[in-house]
């Protein structure tokens, strides 16, 4: 272990989690077809961390036991008749809720199966369900009606459902311009569509709820002390942090995430960007920002790693991944495998070595990390493997346009092309490299993962033999890459039918997402150009100014540009405008013109 911290960093062990055939798992509905599996947890009750709780598109649970060297099916049952889009367990107790397209939650007793309660309130599909970390009787709920809502398991049930006790009404209802059509519909509800869906809902603590909405762009903190009125919409947030980027169609946020500590907040935002707020201070800019994967859907999540030192999350282009957070600018790992979009995924909050993934190709894996034999590639590769982990190649950043010098050019210049991640801020404070001695301890000398220590006493190759990065992908990557830069449509109908029933929006929104890159290839070049005519249009009307000009000024250039020879590289026009002439040598011209005029 001192050998490993002293020289082989954590990151170095990241191209070693694999997926082993008996790791992998089919989604299946009620009807005994495979279904597309929405959300996964592990369990946090003690001795029950190995326990992993799926939910799927047709309402079934079911409960994995992912031991140390292969997974299978504990328990399962039908949860709901709907789909179920999110799934929480009860702090530290074998029991869970579930958050369903039939407008309710239920909580469940996972030893025995039996449904504990119901929670009826929602007017629509519940998006998002979450625990504090302190209480096991309270959990929140967003759904796509707009609403949060709070509930208690220890408040009486009223007509057999427990109703909730608290209620924060069009939390991220975006703002409309008044209209002749608002105006008509006075004294009704809003209409419920996407424009005011609630995403994602997440405990910060026992007060203070964060939360995210579909198109608003804004993430809100909330405190539940206080009174918020069930008919009061458009509620005033704690702390509010807008969206950071610069694209200007409609955005939300798809996942939330906190690191143990609760202090750094992980987004998943549609732009294809997850940022990093710091949400203990007071600044509501993002810290760092995360690049490299796409996502064009409400179902892409984020997980942190249980040491604080690794960000894991799915990807629309098939593939799950994974950054150093110390170091947001490293290309990530990808764990690839899948054949459709991975939506959900789960670290392990006690094992370091395993992660789980879900995905729309109806199928949920467990990725290991193991050691892998000294030379192997992607011609030796364990035939028995259904998933691998590669370093992400990314792009060389295009050189900023720099137009050729003129006035008025150096304002010019800091308009540069648009980079890869164009929606980030440009003003960001990132963290801090690995390589470069920060003040904090955590920073400088990470602390060891009990997991890994675990794992390494378990092998016996050396350790030399793993930390071997692998720096190429397949080239079926970049040509995934290529599809979506170009906005062919290609992958557009992953979702299945019921998912696209239950929330229509969401294949526009891939649409609007997929032709992302490509229009910015366009600004870039339309950038270019304005530019390249900004610098030209500048000279020339610095030149051919009539307030500033004679005729016998432009009789004086003319004939000083001619007996002037033209300059290495051919810009001689522009040298002789930055040129100013002597008033000897214009004297002499002029007076000679005078004798010529003269002679006539």
């Amino acid at each position: 272990v001192h050998v490993l911290r002293g020289h082989y960093p954590l990151s170095s062990l990241l191209d070693g989690y694999q997926c082993a055939r008996q790791d992998e798992h089919i989604s299946y509905g009620a009807s005994a077809a495979a279904v597309p599996p929405f959300g996964c947890t592990f369990s946090s009750a003690p001795g029950q961390q190995n326990s992993l709780a799926v939910a799927n598109e047709e309402g079934i649970v079911t409960i994995f036991t992912t031991g140390e060297k292969q997974s299978s099916v504990l328990k399962e049952w039908q949860a709901h008749d709907n789909a179920v889009f999110d799934i929480a367990w009860v702090p530290g107790a074998n029991s869970l809720v579930t958050a369903s397209g039939d407008q309710t939650a239920r909580l469940w007793d996972v030893i025995t199966g039996d449904l504990l309660g119901t929670f009826k309130g929602h007017q629509c599909s519940l998006k998002s369900v979450a625990f504090s970390k302190q209480e096991r009787a309270v959990f929140s709920t967003g759904g796509r009606d707009g609403n949060i809502m709070i509930w208690d398991t220890r408040c009486s049930k009223k007509d057999g459902f427990y109703r909730q006790i608290k209620q924060i009404s069009g939390a991220h209802m975006k703002p409309e311009k008044y209209t002749p059509q608002t105006k008509k519909r006075r004294g009704m509800a809003p209409p419920v569509d996407s424009q005011q869906g609630v995403t994602v809902v997440l405990f910060c603590d026992e007060n203070k709820l964060i939360s995210s909405g579909a198109v608003d762009g804004i993430i809100k903190m909330w405190d539940l002390r206080k009174n918020y009125t069930a008919y009061y919409h458009n509620p005033l947030p704690l702390q509010a942090y807008p969206y950071p980027g610069s694209c200007t169609r409609k955005l939300g946020y798809s996942g939330l995430s906190l690191d143990s500590t609760g202090s750094r907040l992980f987004s998943n935002c549609t732009d294809d960007n997850i940022y990093m707020f710091n949400i203990s201070g007071l600044k509501t800019t993002p810290v760092a920002v995360f690049s490299g994967h796409s996502n064009s859907s409400f179902y892409v999540k984020s997980s942190v790693s249980p040491d604080d030192q690794f960000l894991a999350s799915g990807s629309s282009d098939h593939h799950a991944y994974i950054w150093k957070i110390s170091d947001p600018k490293q290309a990530p790992m990808m764990l690839q495998g899948h054949s459709q979009e991975v939506t959900s995924v789960a670290w392990c909050p006690t094992d370091f070595t395993k992660i789980a993934s879900c995905s729309d190709d109806n199928t949920v894996r467990i990725w290991r990390l193991n050691r892998r034999p000294d030379g192997e590639n992607s011609s030796n590769r364990d035939p028995n493997l259904v998933g691998w982990t590669l370093r992400k190649i990314q792009s060389p950043p295009r050189a900023p346009v720099t137009p050729a010098k003129g006035p008025g050019s150096e304002r010019a210049v800091s308009l540069a092309s648009p980079q890869p991640a164009a929606c980030a801020p440009t003003g960001a404070d990132l963290p801090l490299p690995s390589n470069t001695s920060a003040p904090s301890a955590k920073v400088s000398s990470p602390r060891m993962p009990y997991s890994i220590q675990q794992w390494i006493s378990r092998g016996t190759s050396p350790l030399h033999k793993v930390l071997t990065p692998v720096l190429q992908g397949p080239s079926s990557e970049r040509r995934a890459k290529r599809r979506l830069e170009t906005g062919d449509g290609s992958g557009l109908g992953e979702e299945s039918d019921g998912v696209s029933e239950l929330y229509p929006d969401v294949k526009r929104s891939r649409i609007s997402v997929s032709t992302q890159n490509e229009k910015g290839d366009l600004f870039s070049l339309q950038t270019e150009e304005r530019l390249s005519s900004a610098g030209q249009a500048g000279t020339g009307k610095e030149n051919s100014s009539p307030r500033t000009t004679d005729w016998l000024s432009v009789i004086s250039q003319r004939f000083k540009g001619s007996a002037q020879p033209k300059s290495p590289n051919g810009s001689s026009k522009r040298h002789d405008a930055r040129t100013h002439s002597s008033p000897v040598s214009t004297s002499c011209i002029v007076f000679f013109f005078i004798l010529f005029f003269l002679s006539f």
